[in-house]
């Protein structure tokens, strides 16, 4: 009799929980089901579209104004084209204030030690803010895990570990303070044509295969094409064989960093600073000889620029190489459609930075968008809304596609999309796509003291170009300077 009443009610649980699971189905398929499409007056994208839940209300906020601080790059300019669109469906007017680095960095400064909300959308560079100014940062979290609001497209996991945690997080990732924005790696422009028509008496001069496309292009090839070019082109072809940033700025510091660890060095070795980033650095690094190695290089790349006492910064090096006055430059690939679009288009090539004894390493500047915490808590709202839609597939695209854009979206899918339908149509795309390879990429520290240290770091490299100082005394002087702010 047990039995049979055991029997009865297993068979009685069963059917209980065979009801609780079809329920439970229904309520997920509905819940995939409910929610509207929002296209900003695009087509649909196969790599995802805005959504948002039936309920939600893209005119929740009409009548919004934001302000959102930028540095003026190609990222920027198209969102300025195409925020239109955004205002149409939203009600909500976005004002993209774009400016140069230098600007950019003391705006940022005064607006989070002043705490007035001057801007509600901020660019978030890792390494001059994220790593600053997390607390004046809002954490996305409460709206990417919000069900009742629009999520960023294919979720966080979209974006490529790495860029993810240099970009949007500090120290942990309990708090999400930026959604990746856009995305540049460092690489290397020459002059095919230069190259086409005289590689031949190049080679039999210098005993090499002169070829900067080549996975073999070597920094020491490097110099001495450079040499080769500045003897024996005439100027009314090119004037210079390269041009390397210089000035005391923070291009000199990209532009070391790509060669330091091309050989080798870095300035720490603690793995998680340049990822998710630290407090402070350990005792920084200059004293190996890998560090003095790239010092070496760096000083003889410098040595080959055209003279100048100040130097030259990513801007002025890239006004040089688009008026057709250089044969090889190393910069940002966010450079490439201004180049495109001058006197030199058609005529130059791309491939990712010359190898050092290691590697070819091209050093990381993506950034994100944050929303400042001071801001209203509509602003907040309406700032989120911009975000999912300023980072969607369709207007990342945007900025690869369009003829002023050029860049890579910061999606993974998307960069793996381009690179198989894009590289043979156009010439960047290859190095683009390889310079952000794990084994190609190099990511610089993240650290709440990287102003202080990145300045020691400016100062000395400066020096040592200008001056022509010994690297021994140059890598002391870092580490010497270091050891007096940590």
């Amino acid at each position: 009799m047990q039995n049979r009443k055991f029997g009865r009610n297993y068979c009685f649980i069963a059917v209980i929980l065979i009801l609780a699971m079809l329920l439970c189905s229904c309520s997920v398929t509905e819940e995939q089901v409910d929610v509207n499409t929002e296209l900003f007056g695009e087509q649909e994208s196969k790599f995802g579209n805005v959504e948002a839940p039936e309920t939600f209300d893209w005119k929740s906020c009409d009548g919004t104004i934001l302000n959102f601080i930028c540095e003026d790059n190609i990222n920027a300019n198209i969102l300025s084209q195409e925020c239109e669109k955004f205002t149409e469906v939203t009600g909500i007017k976005v004002n993209i204030k774009r400016m140069d680095f230098n600007t950019l960095e003391e705006k940022i400064n005064m607006e989070f030690i002043s705490k007035t909300a001057q801007y509600d959308l901020i660019y978030v560079d890792p390494y001059k803010t994220l790593n600053r100014f997390s607390d004046g940062l809002e954490d996305l979290n409460q709206y990417e895990n919000d069900p009742t609001l629009p999520h960023i497209v294919g979720g966080m996991d979209s974006f490529s570990k790495e860029q993810l945690e240099v970009c949007s997080y500090f120290g942990d990732t309990d708090k999400l303070y930026a959604i990746p924005f856009d995305s540049t790696t460092m690489i290397l422009f020459y002059r095919q044509d230069i190259f086409d028509q005289y590689k031949v008496q190049m080679k039999k001069d210098l005993g090499f295969e002169p070829d900067p496309g080549s996975g073999d292009f070597t920094w020491e090839q490097f110099i001495a094409v450079s040499r080769w070019i500045d003897g024996n082109v005439e100027n009314s072809k090119v004037k210079y064989g390269s041009i390397t940033m210089s000035a005391n700025h923070n291009s000199i510091y990209t532009a070391f960093s790509s060669v330091l660890s091309a050989y080798g060095g870095d300035y720490f070795t603690n793995e998680k600073i340049v990822s998710l980033g630290t407090v402070t650095g350990p005792e920084i690094q200059s004293g190996t000889s890998e560090f003095k190695t790239a010092l070496k290089r760096f000083k003889e790349i410098i040595a080959l620029n055209p003279e100048s006492k100040q130097g030259f910064t990513w801007d002025e090096a890239a006004n040089a190489f688009t008026q057709g006055e250089v044969a090889m430059m190393i910069n940002w690939d966010e450079n490439v459609s201004a180049v495109e679009n001058s006197v030199v288009a058609g005529k130059v090539g791309y491939h990712v930075l010359p190898k050092g004894n290691q590697r070819s390493a091209n050093i990381y500047g993506g950034s994100g968008i944050g929303i400042n915490s001071y801001s209203s808590s509509k602003k907040k709202l309406a700032a989120w809304m911009f975000i999912v839609w300023a980072t969607s597939p369709t207007v990342q695209m945007k900025s690869f596609t369009e003829k002023a854009g050029g860049t890579l979206p910061t999606r993974t899918a998307l960069r793996a999309s381009i690179e198989k339908e894009y590289s043979k149509g156009i010439p960047q795309v290859p190095a683009m796509v390889k310079s952000q390879e794990k084994e190609y990429a190099y990511y610089r520290p993240k650290m709440e003291n990287g102003y202080e240290f990145e300045n020691i770091i400016i100062t000395n490299l400066f020096q040592m170009v200008q001056k022509d100082s010994d690297v021994k005394f140059v890598a002391i002087s870092m580490r010497s300077q270091w050891n007096e702010h940590h």
